[in-house]
């Protein structure tokens, strides 16, 4: 609990401020830390009397293994882990002793804060490995680890991921930290992309974590909103899918359901998904490209895509003409739309 690096550190830091030396000892009494290398490694009675006792050991004078002052011992959660020792006159420098006391117990706990987050992450990574990786994962076990993070809760759950679009230089901790106040929602970083688990979910849950993803401009991708374990499972199965062959990126809010084909695409073997895509989309400048994109993101409706690519009616019919003499396609057709869907679907693909 108490390193020896840890110690010199906050020794180097008093150093400046404080005349008398510093020394810190381990829980046998060792000098660990001292502004005084010669004295590293030796034993130090005052210490080895303060952790016997429990208690401040005050010494007038010199002796042999020690010098004149006084022997805080260190006690975090009922534990004795070192001394903290200042050498000079008990009455002058048992105050700085117990600031330096402090000092040390406040940078202990930090540590061990760190090591908790860092062991609470992994842990939680671990799992969201095992839903995507194994074929069958029981309730028990979910409920078991997030009960060992200090996060318990049970289903029905629902998962999502997000993407941060704020930047290069955005964290994923900032949307993680977006969650604070939210009770069976932890939040999952793996691999830049962030994962929200979430326990005893329904709409208003579901739906708060939502909005505040929504008001800091992160791309999302939900998962079912009220699923059961094995259902949990296929969620981010799917998800993991997706977040490493699509490339999603507009700040929306997308259900998972809607990219069914993109996931289905994903599995098959590259060069085929290029192949579909080249057939296709090849002939088609950018311009087609997105319009015909537009066109299936709003039912074939020549009126509803022209008010959403801000171009007059006669247009969008000019370049569906264009699309179907360059492709053989007739995107006001359901067959010929469901392959130029096909296309787009394996070119997102094929992008990442």
């Amino acid at each position: 609990m108490l390193t020896a690096e840890l110690a010199q550190r906050v020794v180097d830091q008093v150093r400046p401020v404080v005349e008398h030396n510093v020394n810190i000892m381990d829980d046998r009494g060792v000098i660990i830390a001292s502004a005084d290398p010669s004295r590293l490694g030796t034993s130090h009675d005052g210490a080895i009397a303060a952790l016997a006792k429990r208690d401040i050991v005050r010494i007038a004078r010199d002796r042999e293994q020690s010098k004149a002052g006084v022997n805080v011992p260190l006690v975090i959660d009922g534990e004795a882990v070192g001394v903290v020792g200042v050498t000079g006159k008990p009455s002058v420098v048992e105050p700085v002793a117990r600031v330096v006391v402090l000092t040390v117990m406040l940078l202990v706990r930090q540590e061990q804060q760190l090591v908790d987050s860092h062991w609470r992450a992994s842990t939680l990574r671990d799992l969201l490995n095992t839903l995507i990786s194994e074929p069958r994962v029981s309730e028990a076990r979910v409920s078991a680890v997030l009960d060992d993070v200090g996060r318990p809760s049970r289903p029905p759950w629902s998962v999502l991921v997000a993407f941060d679009t704020a930047g290069t230089d955005a964290q994923p901790s900032r949307l993680e930290s977006s969650m604070t106040g939210l009770d069976n929602v932890v939040g999952i970083e793996r691999a830049g992309v962030v994962w929200f688990l979430l326990g005893r979910a329904n709409d208003g849950v579901r739906n708060v974590v939502l909005d505040r993803l929504r008001s800091r401009g992160a791309t999302v991708v939900a998962g079912r909103p009220s699923a059961t374990t094995a259902e949990l499972v296929v969620d981010a199965k799917r998800l993991d899918i997706l977040t490493r062959t699509t490339k999603v990126n507009d700040s929306g809010v997308h259900e998972l359901s809607g990219f069914a084909l993109e996931i289905l695409l994903a599995q098959q073997a590259t060069e085929l998904s290029t192949d579909c895509a080249s057939r296709t989309l090849g002939p088609l400048s950018a311009t087609l490209r997105h319009t015909a994109a537009v066109v299936l993101a709003h039912d074939l409706s020549v009126v509803a895509s022209a008010a959403a690519l801000h171009a007059h009616r006669n247009t969008v019919v000019q370049r569906l003409n264009r699309i179907q003499a360059l492709t053989g396609l007739d995107l006001r057709t359901f067959d010929d739309a469901v392959t130029m869907r096909i296309a787009l679907a394996a070119e997102s693909i094929n992008r990442t």
